[in-house]
């Protein structure tokens, strides 16, 4: 291994354009006999156009990523310039076996991301709502070759009425099926008591009687991983996986990719990092738009993630709000788009 390597960072974003006629056509083909497991909402399906903002976030505040890898079903947006020796474009079967596809499922898509041709041991995971705000440094992501994040115990999750929640509950089953809980935190233990972060050693030490992990503390925010993990997990949980990729639209008995993360954590492959300090999660809707707009238009974190889960909101009027912030801080074009 070169010296360099070591130093190597990747990010990967996955992108749908649900206006594209050829995904439109797929979707509804296979989607006529699992009417009942589909989310129809409008806000999972309509774009807030902000996309640009992402590469132009990435350019000015993380240019020393290595490449980035745009994860699609085949289509691109038009302003994007394809030569930017930075950009790679991956298309779902250049990576996905063959029997999988077309999928709608992102759990399928995330669970192979190790196989993408090219990226770097070390790689930070973007969804198209996360987006970068201000300066961030590698060792954000990554700290003594491994990745930063929280170890923290939570409340434990219980199968509900919602596959998402009880896809979750599956990757924890798998979690506490691999690692002994109190030996795994055990041997790491500076990692789940750090003493720069007080309150996340007592909410640990709450969990202390707890055979098992009960669940792990949420991060909807950009995530480093390391491509050898991912291969651990497959050849611990193929049958699951394989199972859980097998379904084209999510389903009862998934696994969560979520699990990947788990299995960092488990397994003591992190840094602790309290990633609360520099990043923040939205959930867009009346309520929350003023402190949206003037986090981005402050700077007043690295990174935030904007999640649109409301269908009653005025969609038109919060995402002329949302791309006006983002203007304000990021209004050149960047070098990922079209002179």
């Amino acid at each position: 291994m070169r010296m360099d390597e070591r130093y190597i960072i990747d990010f990967i974003i996955t992108w749908v354009d649900e206006s594209d006629p050829k995904w439109m056509k797929d979707f509804e083909y296979f989607s006529a006999n699992e009417s009942r497991y589909i989310n129809t909402d409008a806000c999972r399906y309509r774009d807030w156009d902000t996309l640009r903002y992402w590469f132009r976030g990435v350019e000015k505040f993380a240019p020393w990523v290595n490449k980035i890898f745009f994860v699609t079903y085949g289509h691109l947006p038009k302003w994007l310039d394809t030569d930017n020796p930075k950009l790679v474009i991956v298309k779902h079967e250049e990576f996905i076996p063959h029997e999988y596809l077309p999928t709608f499922n992102s759990c399928v898509i995330e669970f192979y991301f190790h196989k993408i041709k090219g990226l770097a041991e070390k790689f930070v995971y973007f969804n198209d709502d996360m987006f970068l705000i201000n300066n961030v440094q590698p060792d954000r992501f990554f700290r003594n070759g491994l990745p930063c994040d929280l170890g923290g115990l939570s409340d434990s999750v219980h199968p509900k009425p919602s596959m998402f929640d009880n896809s979750v509950f599956m990757a924890k089953a798998l979690i506490n099926k691999c690692f002994d809980k109190k030996k795994a935190i055990r041997s790491h233990w500076a990692k789940w008591y750090p003493l720069d972060h007080p309150m996340l050693s007592w909410n640990n030490f709450h969990y202390r009687r707890s055979r098992v992990f009960p669940g792990f503390m949420m991060n909807h925010l950009p995530l480093g991983y390391l491509k050898g993990i991912y291969e651990e997990v497959w050849a611990s949980c193929r049958e699951d996986l394989e199972r859980t990729c097998a379904h084209r639209f999510r389903a009862w008995g998934d696994v969560a990719s979520w699990l990947v993360r788990y299995w960092q954590l488990a397994s003591g492959n992190f840094t602790p990092y309290n990633y609360y300090k520099d990043g923040k999660y939205y959930n867009i809707n009346e309520a929350s738009i003023d402190k949206i707009v003037r986090c981005i238009k402050n700077q007043g974190k690295s990174m935030v993630c904007l999640n649109d889960n409301n269908d009653k909101i005025d969609f038109e009027v919060m995402k002329r709000k949302i791309q006006e912030a983002f203007e304000h801080i990021l209004p050149e074009k960047s070098l990922f788009e079209k002179k």
